[in-house]
């Protein structure tokens, strides 16, 4: 608990995002993302947006727009919907502890990967 703690009040100090996640628990929760968002090696059944090395903390705001209806997308409303604040910080977790996809998407979402305003 010290240690969690020592760790976390110390990425909070130097500006670096907590990693509140567990990415082995995701692993076992993201059945349904890996089908269409694929892991490291396999680019899942769309090929469009790899999730697979990408940042946990972006990927839960992301998620959590999805599951509070403010990104509307017919699918990913109705797959997050039924997770909980925890089921989604563990699979960004997941998804985060995976090296970089194999292969690169066709197609980028807007603003998934863009730096804040103040870092240009």
């Amino acid at each position: 608990m010290k240690k969690t703690l020592l760790l976390s009040t110390l990425a909070i100090a130097l500006g670096s995002p907590v990693f509140a996640g567990d990415p082995v628990a995701g692993q076992q929760k993201a059945g349904a993302c890996i089908i269409c968002h694929g892991t490291t090696g396999y680019p899942g059944i769309f090929y469009t947006y790899q999730l697979a090395g990408r940042n946990a903390d972006k990927l839960t705001v992301k998620t959590n727009k999805y599951r509070t209806g403010k990104i509307l997308h017919p699918i990913m409303n109705l797959a997050v919907m039924p997770l909980t604040d925890k089921d989604v910080e563990d699979i960004a977790a997941f998804y985060q502890s995976l090296k970089q996809p194999v292969m690169i998407p066709f197609v980028t979402i807007k603003g998934d990967d863009e730096e804040p305003a103040s870092a240009k």
